[in-house]
């Protein structure tokens, strides 16, 4: 593997001689979507690019890098997370994982060893983070128990239902075989004081965890396992879908497709070792969408599971029905429909040091960039994969030199929509390049129209790209996005009038800040407690980068 990146890395240096870099800007620069205050990448920036020009301090120990980068979204409030104590002990600051919310609050995972044992520690426990006040939001305290004090990461989830009713699940993060995996269940009716129902034990590894929407069921995944969770205090395992669940014959190693000459009934004979990333069920949770993670596993598959659901004298009454399997990544996974037609938008990752437009993006997760996918599901039993892809300049092949020069990783790795009727955006997570917000009106012609990129938020010398790859929330009340960056914090900003306009969007905005501008501008990121390592090498990229 190492002899074949270093090979495509070799050939792409060398053909880079002959191309001219381009040069361009975002498509919401050209719709003139940013607002008078903002601090938008400039021209001659490629878009969602940090050069390395704009990392160097000028006399009075400033860089451009450190005001942060905004277009269309304006800062409404941010907090560090590093206070919320849990036995008299902080919570590392930095080092911030993925984000679930409910009601009026946050819940942001902490840090920690992505392999080996978990590690109970309070300061890598869950921030929950009050936004009633979104000016203002507060770490009001730190999960810290059986599970929500070790090694979560991406291993949380809330929902909530009308009623107020509402649920979170945190769980230790597991990137090998074997069990033990404890997972803790928490009544977050009263958002900011959770109350801890039960803990389960997962027999098998989990990674990433989901609720259904009726907070009856609770999928884990790789390898893919079911809870009920109809009594949250008494939670009852269902099983081991992948034991039951078929999908493709592939190859091993990092190319896909070469099981396309090989019949039907080969393919679909095999079973087990899915690695599905993200299990992305219907509201009754009766109906999953699964995106293969890894080249040897690119199977998206829409799967019916209401009669294994349903128990029979303790035992499945059938087996789960394959709607359809199609080659698809799904590191993320996230439906809606777009108009009168259901979509999916699913991407795979990329985190091991390798995430440039340099190399082939069917090497994903290992290197190349991963950009997020939408796919017309609207008739499962055939549906039209890759309809259209969300890319940015950075990541073109042709600006290889370029972000090699600036070191910056401009991947996707986790997307959401604003709404799941009728969406008119989705919120991109894409770690140095800020979270991205891309109009999808259009799924044949999707384009960024906003972003926010924190920046560098080092407090000192030296500098230190901010990392945005959680789930983000949009909240239609108010028009505000919540999302959580590895080193900054978490943040609450809102889409300026004139991005409102373009969505046709009616509702109040809150006043923005004094500068309206993302990074060291308007908001102090000064925190207490140790610099962040660079950890993007791990398998799910957990903090930020240092270059």
């Amino acid at each position: 593997m190492r002899r074949l990146l270093v090979a495509v890395l070799s050939l792409v240096i060398l053909s880079s001689i002959l191309v001219v870099e381009a040069r361009s800007t975002s498509p919401a620069h050209e719709a003139g979507l940013c607002g008078p205050r903002d601090l938008p990448e400039e021209a001659g920036q490629l878009q969602g690019d940090v050069p390395r020009a704009h990392r160097e301090e000028d006399a009075d120990g400033l860089s451009r890098a450190e005001q942060g980068y905004n277009c269309g979204l304006a800062l409404v409030g941010h907090t560090t997370l590093g206070t919320g104590l849990v036995d008299e002990s902080a919570r590392n600051p930095r080092g911030n994982a993925n984000m679930a919310w409910a009601g009026d609050c946050a819940y942001v995972a902490g840090s920690s060893a992505p392999f080996g044992p978990a590690s109970p520690d309070p300061a890598n426990g869950i921030a929950v983070v009050d936004v009633r006040n979104p000016r203002a939001p507060r770490h009001v305290r730190t999960l810290g128990t059986t599970a929500a004090s070790s090694t979560v990461l991406e291993t949380l989830h809330a929902a909530e239902l009308p009623d107020g009713r509402a649920l979170l699940v945190a769980g230790t993060y597991g990137n090998q075989s074997g069990g033990d995996k404890p997972m803790d269940i928490y009544d977050v009716s009263d958002c900011a004081d959770p109350v801890l129902l039960s803990t389960f034990v997962w027999p098998e590894n989990i990674h990433n965890l989901t609720i259904s929407g009726n907070l009856r069921y609770v999928y884990a995944t790789q390898p893919l396992q079911v809870l009920d969770i109809a009594d949250p205090t008494q939670p009852v395992y269902l099983g081991n879908l992948e034991n039951v669940l078929p999908y493709p014959l592939v190859s091993t190693g990092p190319f896909p497709d070469l099981d396309d000459n090989l019949p039907k009934e080969v393919r679909e004979a095999r079973s087990g070792g899915y690695t599905a990333h993200e299990a992305w069920p219907t509201f009754d949770g009766t109906k999953l969408y699964l995106g293969g993670q890894l080249p040897a596993f690119e199977a998206f598959t829409i799967v019916d599971i209401t009669n294994w659901l349903r128990r029979v004298d303790g035992a499945p009454a059938g087996p789960p029905e394959v709607i359809s399997q199609r080659e698809g990544r799904g590191h993320s996974v996230r439906t809606a429909t777009i108009g009168r037609q259901r979509y999916v938008m699913h991407s795979e990752e990329s985190v091991f040091r390798g995430a440039y437009g340099c190399f082939s993006e069917e090497l994903n997760p290992f290197a190349g960039a991963a950009q997020p996918w939408l796919s017309d599901i609207s008739d499962e039993a055939n549906p039209r994969m890759r309809v259209s892809q969300v890319q940015l300049e950075i990541n073109r092949p042709e600006n290889c030199p370029a972000q090699l020069d600036s070191g910056v990783q401009a991947s996707v790795h986790y997307h959401d929509f604003d709404r799941a009727r009728n969406a008119r955006f989705a919120i991109l997570s894409m770690q140095n390049a800020g979270i991205r917000v891309v109009d999808v009106r259009d799924p044949e012609a999707p384009v960024e129209v906003a972003y926010f990129n924190p920046g560098d938020v080092d407090d000192g010398p030296g500098v230190l790209l901010d990392n945005a790859w959680a789930h983000s929330r949009f909240v239609a009340e108010t028009n505000h996005i919540w999302f959580a960056t590895a080193s900054g914090g978490f943040w609450v900003v809102e889409l300026e009038p004139q991005v409102k306009r373009h969505f046709r969007i009616r509702g109040r905005t809150t006043p923005v800040s004094a500068a309206g501008a993302p990074g060291r501008v308007g908001v102090d990121l000064r925190v207490a407690g140790p610099a962040a390592a660079d950890t993007a090498a791990a398998y799910c990229t957990l903090g930020a980068v240092r270059v």
